[in-house]
């Protein structure tokens, strides 16, 4: 058995009026539990989609969270360093590339 909440809508007049003047009475309900679930879907379908994308689109570059996630005690609530910023991101690196060439040469 369906079960089914009733609500109240308020719909402006112009709005009241051509929907009394193109719907029978009778299919009126019938009409807007439609027109709701197609929209309902809709936006759910593109949500959908959208997520996949954004999988997508995250799939294709490999990122290394570590370095953002690894905080250092009282430096990593101090204002913002530009300078030991970049110089961690570039030590970081080249020890990525060293390690790369590394693993190229053992194997």
């Amino acid at each position: 058995m369906r079960s089914f909440q009733q609500i109240t809508l308020r719909l402006p007049q112009d709005l009241a009026q051509r929907l009394a003047a193109h719907t029978p009475p009778r299919k009126r309900n019938q009409f807007v539990v439609d027109l709701v679930r197609v929209e309902l879907d809709r936006e759910s379908r593109e949500l959908q989609e959208a997520a996949m994308r954004l999988s997508s689109l995250e799939l294709g570059q490999v990122v290394d969270d570590s370095q953002w996630l690894a905080l250092d005690g009282d430096a990593a609530w101090g204002e913002f360093d530009e300078k030991r910023f970049l110089e961690e991101l570039d030590a970081q690196s080249g020890r990525r590339v060293k390690a790369q060439s590394l693993n190229r040469q053992a194997k």
